[in-house]
């Protein structure tokens, strides 16, 4: 784990050398003949080329879906046996789409009824892919629906009364997802649709009104629709190589410094690439073993790294402080118990304000500093011995002291009047001594004792 924290380096490179052998070119293969497709015009359009076509055209020119008739003025194309007329075609910007109008539309009565009965997204499997062809642009359908009972107190069904009889009830229904079985009525089934006039698949030029007319259908219908052009909808089979440049693509779109989001993104490109292969039958693929292996060892570093490094750290902290709370709880424990004895035991913030916050140093010894206090009220002098705390000190010094000294009471051994222990900052409040320390009397010279 460590050396996967130390060596993001090797990681990226054998991030890189895995894709470079796996990325690495096929081998060439015979290319097919491809047909001579000539661009044509037809009816108002120039230079029409692929995926529509004549019937005059060799085969594997455009799709046949897509076929044209053509005369001097008009462009018609048919569409599940409907003639449609081709007002518009846009071969340019983010979507490719033909307009498309009924041609017998004219030729109706006052109350026509839509021929268009295509489900959504038709597709025919080529080569293991599902290309989609005739699509409407629009998502939002208008509907119609035949009812063998009447439909009341539901504001969505718009009664057509023309193609109502007395044992049979028509209504169109509009507005986004009027199409969802949700909005089927028990006693109705559908009857025709029409896509709406779009020129995108937000719809936004040609927003369907909710609860339109029939006869704000009927002007819609006359406008007409778009047709999107064929494109390849889902592969039902990847190779490894092409699950991978989905995955790598997929991943340059972000870069984060962030711990936590860039973990997030890591398995989110980790699931697609999973789904892609279990989507995909790659069972027949020799490096099929590859990205298993790949995988486990950049998890693997992923856990080290993410997981295991902060976790061991965080063990190592709480051992650390688990250690001095064992100490400090044994004082504490003992401390307790000798309250109730001997001495007074006072805060941190006592012994700075009876040493006016360490103004008055007495002197230094080998386990500390000695100040000069005052403890109110009273005006009681005192001498404060700071202890130095010993991070290998496991208390015992201090617990001695207390006890010992603290029980003691003798005219010639100075007092313990009080003591301090607050995490590791512990203090001794000793009675004072004007006269100063005894030994500087005993190995005078000369002795003076008053």
């Amino acid at each position: 784990c460590v050396y996967a924290m130390a060596m993001p380096t090797a990681l990226k490179a054998l991030t890189f050398l895995f894709v470079l052998a796996v990325l690495a070119p096929d081998q060439s293969e015979g290319q097919h003949h491809q047909p001579y497709c000539p661009s044509f015009s037809c009816g108002p359009f120039r230079n029409i080329s692929s995926p529509f076509r004549q019937a005059s055209d060799p085969p594997g020119c455009g799709y046949p879906s897509y076929e044209l008739v053509c005369s001097d003025t008009k462009a018609t194309i048919h569409i599940d046996n409907v003639t449609y007329h081709v007002s518009a075609i846009n071969d340019s910007g983010s979507y490719f789409w033909l307009w498309v109008v009924d041609a017998d539309m004219d030729l109706y009565s006052s109350c026509p009824l839509p021929r268009w009965n295509r489900p959504p997204y038709s597709f025919r499997v080529v080569n293991d892919e599902m290309e989609v062809e005739l699509d409407p642009l629009s998502r939002r359908q208008t509907c119609f629906l035949k009812c063998s009972r009447e439909v009341k107190d539901n504001g969505m069904y718009m009664p057509v009364a023309c193609l109502s009889s007395n044992d049979t009830y028509v209504y169109v229904l509009t507005g986004y997802g009027s199409c969802s079985m949700e909005y089927l009525e028990p006693s109705c089934g559908y009857l025709a649709m029409t896509p709406w006039p779009c020129h995108s698949p937000s719809c936004w030029d040609y927003e369907p009104l909710e609860n339109a007319s029939y006869v704000d259908v009927v002007k819609s219908m006359r406008i007409g629709f778009a047709v999107q052009f064929p494109f390849r909808y889902d592969r039902m089979s990847r190779s490894i190589k092409e699950c991978l440049i989905l995955q790598f693509r997929f991943l340059s779109r972000f870069y984060s410094e962030d711990a936590i989001s860039c973990v997030l993104q890591i398995i989110v490109v980790d699931g697609n690439f999973w789904r892609c292969l279990l989507d995909s039958r790659v069972g027949d693929d020799a490096l099929s073993v590859v990205p298993f292996v790949f995988l486990s060892v950049k998890w693997l570093a992923v856990l080290c790294r993410f997981v295991l490094a902060p976790l061991a750290v965080l063990i190592l902290l709480a051992h650390k402080y688990w250690k001095t709370r064992i100490t400090i709880d044994a004082v504490e424990k003992f401390l307790r118990m000798q309250q109730m004895l001997g001495p007074m035991r006072y805060a941190y913030t006592d012994i700075t304000t009876i040493t006016s916050h360490f103004r008055d140093k007495l002197g230094q010894g080998g386990y500390g500093s000695v100040f000069k206090g005052v403890i109110l009220p009273g005006k009681v002098h005192v001498a404060v011995k700071m202890l130095e705390g010993n991070p290998n000190c496991n208390g015992e010094d201090f617990i001695n002291e207390v006890s010992t000294i603290g029980r003691i009471h003798h005219v010639n051994v100075v007092r313990l009047m009080g003591f301090c222990s607050e995490e590791m900052r512990r203090a001794l409040v000793y009675e004072y001594m004007p006269q100063g320390s005894l030994d500087k009397y005993i190995f005078l010279a000369k002795k003076s004792f008053s």
